[in-house]
């Protein structure tokens, strides 16, 4: 198993896991039908497990012209992938691994940010609270 530069890692169930895919530069577009998850099993021994997820024929679709690149994995065995640069309208997208199914979802507001560079990223914490100058 060799990482890329454009590999995405991934907490996937507790192992760590990473997304190799797409095209020049990891990009995914509608062109693509398949990419895979690689899980280390185990790291003493150097060993990973292979996912080959075969995306389904709506997937060209759904996706049409965008070039997206993996963010990472939710809680419920989805991929989201967002494009690099903001365009409106805006999406991300979820493929679901279990289902082997495509949703995407607009996210509104977004026009004022458009053909910035910028990076989607997953449970994304930060404290808000004021800070006190003493």
């Amino acid at each position: 198993m060799e990482l890329w530069s454009n590999s995405t890692l991934v907490n996937y169930k507790g192992k760590l896991g990473a997304f190799v895919g797409g095209g020049v530069g990891g990009v995914v577009t509608g062109e693509t039908t398949s990419f895979e998850l690689w899980v280390l099993v185990d790291a003493e021994k150097h060993e990973w497990s292979k996912h080959l997820y075969v995306l389904p024929p709506l997937w060209k679709n759904v996706v049409a012209k965008s070039d997206l690149y993996f963010v990472g994995l939710t809680g419920k065995d989805e991929i989201v992938l967002s494009e690099l640069y903001l365009y409106d309208p805006f999406y991300v997208y979820y493929y679901n691994i279990k289902d082997n199914t495509v949703t995407r979802v607009e996210i509104q507001g977004m026009s004022a940010f458009k053909n910035f560079k910028f990076h989607v990223s997953l449970d994304h914490v930060e404290d808000v609270k004021l800070m006190q100058h003493v």
